[in-house]
């Protein structure tokens, strides 16, 4: 029986070539090696430099310096420390030439018309043109949007695209994504709304063959669509990592099973077709040529397959073997993924900041190093002893691999389900078997009866693969940590990093640095409760529009909802149910409206619909002051005003920790309310009205309510939100304060009794 973690270490992995005599590679030596260090050291800088975003010539200079250094002095530690801070700057410089160069040409082009000559591609469902006339080879790509079913015909070919061209809008929120961020580290500086496109005479090579394998590809799919009938969407994904609206309908069964993993193409599915390959291969051609006419047939297939990172590597990773071999040169198989890595990274050096490329890396490291330790491979006849070592196997390797991509599921915000261990173990025989008639496919599907077999068995096959996955989630019990929330992703690094520290004190038994290693961990349990306060007030950013909520537990209540985002579409959709979700607020005690403008209450009927329960207050269901208590110790004072010939509210909320005053749109708030009783606009937090804009009265205001921070809520907008005046009156006035387009969400709390504030994505406190 086939042992996937000996099956897959023997392919990849040269420690079982690497043998001195008696002596063996040891599994962690290869942290001796320059090539890890120096791929450690690239790294590091090139993700501070994205983070950091400094400017080209003081790190060129601070390169050429280090070089300087490294010249004069004598190979010693400070040789070492010179050269690796070298590769550290480096990266950084990279990650500036890469990132943000490109992205300065089209800084000043918000709003323009722009003509662009580029190919077309399809990423991730979107049309995107890269290789941009006139940029250097790495060239930023734009998004396309309009005209999708004009673009469709021209993937891969060269086209001038005209069109008004559009930044990426920013909103930084806990739980939900910057967009411009999101883009930016994938080398995507922003969207053009196509207008004109005119195909050109294509000159690439590179992207013919492109479009070549698109078109047999899809061919290729129509042709056994009606054989495999419902279970097509589940072989497309399986074969090629096509992921079509069916297959996502399966996407929840398959991560509560823990096996999605599974039906993602990577170097499992190169190293069974290497395999079958190399099986072939061997009794016709000579043993030293065999790899060298494996690596064609496999590298079409990685064309086929979309270059998926995962699949990429293990490609890389086998020619960097055989280029050693014939070198004879003797390599560790960490060694080797280090030196693929580099080469991905300077061909595609966004790959740092794709959840698949993390995931594959991090677990083959865990394979890698956990496979050595396994003892020598044996001829076993007897069927227990198969059986024993196949389960040895599949557990080891699903253990070694989610121990060591476990923080890339926490940072990506992904799942881990308990029913891991025994869904791999069950669906593992069935997915091989799968994958192997599959691959036989191009060669079989050309005859009719082989190709109405393989069909048959590759439908019965899926098709029982559904139905174990299905049973395994209703008869046996488990539970998911969905990374997604806060504190699932808290609790799962703490275990984590709990079982680093156990482990390393094991291996070296010292006690001293098992006392030393847990006070980070339980610095970080601590630090990380804190990141969840009981109670909060948070002022979103939801661009030009309000949407407050005060939380307090797993309950909250909203005033104001937010609107319609350009690129992020309804708030309630993309910001606020993500943040709900995130801190696992469960229940909505109460949804109050200022007023009933689209910019303040166009995420309610989202809310409503996952909170039916949830009460929603407007304007005219308040007539006079009005006091409601929404817990023992929340108050919140209700204040009708007329604004501009409209009803509108003013809401004042009470807790033990400070007062806080919403204004929403009325610019009359000081008017309204003052002569009545001018303590009534007494409050610590001021969200000023309507976005910053700038009255007569609003000085008065301010100086009323006392406040010690002032919040303004405003986006992307025409009107020149918020007013210069406005800003210059906080300023004179000595009052601090904070506009969501700059520094993002803003969140107040409690902590040892003492107010605190904290600054989502943009800035920090």
């Amino acid at each position: 029986m086939w042992n996937p973690l000996q099956s897959v270490s023997g392919i990849l992995s040269p420690e079982i070539f690497g043998e001195r005599g008696e002596r063996r590679i040891s599994p962690l030596s290869f942290v001796q090696y320059p090539i890890f260090w120096v791929a450690l050291c690239a790294t590091l800088g090139f993700v501070v430099g994205t983070f950091l975003r400094l400017p080209f010539l003081p790190l060129f200079v601070l390169l050429g310096g280090l070089f300087a250094a490294q010249v004069l002095s004598l190979p010693s530690r400070v040789f070492v420390i010179f050269t690796l801070a070298g590769f550290g700057v480096f990266g950084m410089l990279f990650s500036s030439v890469v990132l943000d160069l490109p992205g300065e040409y089209f800084q000043d082009r918000e709003g323009q018309n722009l003509v662009l000559e580029g190919y077309v591609v399809e990423k991730d469902g979107r049309f995107t043109l890269v290789r941009l006339q006139g940029f250097p080879v790495y060239s930023p790509g734009v998004l396309l949007r309009g005209k999708e079913d004009i673009l469709r015909p021209l993937l891969y070919r060269k086209v001038e695209v005209t069109g008004l061209f559009r930044k990426f809008p920013s909103c930084a929120n806990p739980g939900g994504w910057d967009l411009r961020e999101h883009f930016r580290k994938r080398r995507i500086v922003g969207y053009l709304e196509v207008r004109a496109i005119l195909p050109l005479p294509s000159q690439s090579l590179w992207f013919a063959f492109l479009r070549w394998i698109h078109e047999k590809r899809g061919a290729f799919l129509d042709r056994w669509q009606h054989l495999l009938l419902g279970t097509s969407p589940l072989f497309n994904a399986l074969l090629f990592g096509v992921r079509d609206g069916e297959f996502l309908q399966t996407f929840s069964l398959l991560q509560e099973i823990g096996v999605y993993h599974l039906f993602c193409v990577s170097g499992f599915h190169m190293a069974l077709l290497g395999t079958m390959l190399f099986s072939a291969f061997q009794r016709f051609l000579p043993r030293r040529m065999v790899l060298f006419g494996v690596l064609p047939f496999t590298f079409l297939y990685l064309a086929f397959c979309g270059f998926v990172v995962s699949a990429f590597r293990a490609w890389v990773m086998a020619s960097l073997l055989l280029l050693s071999r014939r070198l004879g040169r003797t390599v560790t198989t960490v060694g080797l993924l280090c030196s693929a890595f580099l080469v991905m990274f300077l061909l595609q050096p966004e790959m740092l900041f794709l959840p698949g490329a993390q995931l594959s890396f991090a677990s083959t490291v865990g394979i890698a190093v956990f496979a050595a330790f396994l003892p020598r491979r044996k001829e076993h006849r007897k069927w227990r002893e198969l059986f024993s070592r196949y389960v040895l196997g599949v557990l080891l390797a699903t253990a070694s691999a989610t121990f060591a991509s476990f923080p890339f599921l926490v940072g990506n915000r992904f799942s881990l389900s308990s029913l891991v261990f025994l869904g791999n173990l069950v669906a593992f025989p069935l997915i091989e078997g799968v994958l192997f008639l599959g691959l036989w496919t191009p060669v079989l599907g050309t005859f009719a009866y082989g190709r109405l077999l393989l069909g048959f068995c590759l439908r019965c096959l899926l098709q029982m693969l559904l139905e174990v996955l299905v049973f395994l989630r209703n008869a046996v019990p488990h539970w998911v940590a969905d990374f997604s929330r806060g504190r699932d992703a808290l609790w799962g690094m703490v275990v984590w990093g709990v079982i680093v520290v156990l482990g390393v004190s094991a291996l070296t038994r010292k006690r001293v640095l098992l006392f030393f290693s847990l006070c980070p961990v339980l610095g970080g349990l601590v630090f990380g409760s804190l990141w969840f306060p009981k109670t909060s007030f948070l002022v979103f950013d939801v661009g030009q529009g309000l949407a407050c909520g005060l939380f307090e537990g797993n309950t909250g209540i909203f005033i104001d909802t937010g609107g319609i985002i350009r690129g992020y579409g309804n708030v309630g959709e993309s910001i606020l149910l993500p943040f709900l979700h995130f801190r696992g607020v469960t229940e909505i005690r109460g949804i109050f409206l200022t007023h009933g403008h689209r910019d303040h209450a166009g995420g309610v009927t989202v809310l409503q619909r996952v909170f039916p329960e949830a009460p929603c207050f407007s304007p005219a269901d308040f007539s006079s002051l009005t006091r409601l208590r929404l817990s023992p110790r929340i108050l919140l004072e209700i204040f009708p005003i007329s604004d501009r010939g409209e009803k509108a509210v003013v809401y004042r909320l009470h807790t033990p920790y400070g007062r806080v005053l919403v204004c929403g749109d009325a610019e009359g708030v000081f008017e309204e309310i003052a002569p009545r009783d001018p303590s009534l606009l007494r409050a610590e937090v001021l969200v000023l009205p309507h976005h910053g804009s700038y009255n007569t009265s609003l000085e008065a205001l301010i100086r009323a309510s006392g406040c010690l921070w002032a919040v303004i809520s405003a986006g992307e907008n025409p009107y020149g939100h918020p007013d210069p005046r406005t800003v210059a009156l906080l300023e004179r006035l000595r009052v601090p304060y904070f506009i969501t387009e700059r520094d993002g969400a803003v969140e107040f709390y409690p902590l040892f009794r003492r107010g605190r504030i904290r600054r989502f994505g943009k800035a920090a406190i």
